[in-house]
């Protein structure tokens, strides 16, 4: 809604033109970072709540299950070794060369409609129809 583009636009362009992690992987991180938090605490009940669920009962605690499924994601054994970098790589390396040349030309485009940048080859209608084709298709 801030950068005025369809209601249907890519979500792959929107993450890609915010310089954010996709959904997925954000909540994997923040994921991590709980259950991290959680193992390495400093009061015993919490710590060892912790690593029972996730290093002997996976399925009876949502949070062995999580952990599971964020280390499967991305590639590793255990959850303290999900980091916040090895998450952004993972989310780097899916992005196309095509999705990123989309959504920079996305960001000129709005930048034009804005006025931040000139062009005066295209109209403004002509700048919303681009805009409306880089969304939607």
């Amino acid at each position: 809604m801030v950068w005025g583009v369809p209601y249907c636009t890519q979500s792959s362009l929107l993450h890609v033109m915010s310089n954010y992690l996709p959904l997925l992987d954000e909540l994997c991180c923040r994921t991590a970072l709980f259950i991290k938090s959680c193992l390495e605490a400093d009061i015993p009940i919490v710590s060892t709540v912790a690593r029972y669920g996730i290093y002997y009962g996976r399925m009876k605690f949502h949070v062995g299950r999580d952990a599971f499924f964020c280390c499967s994601c991305y590639a590793v054994t255990d959850i303290l070794s999900v980091t916040g970098i090895i998450v952004s790589h993972n989310a780097d390396a899916h992005i196309s060369t095509q999705l990123s040349v989309s959504a920079l030309l996305l960001l000129e485009l709005l930048f034009v409609r804005e006025g931040v940048f000139n062009c005066s080859l295209l109209s403004s209608h002509d700048i919303d129809d681009l805009i409306d084709f880089i969304c939607i298709s």
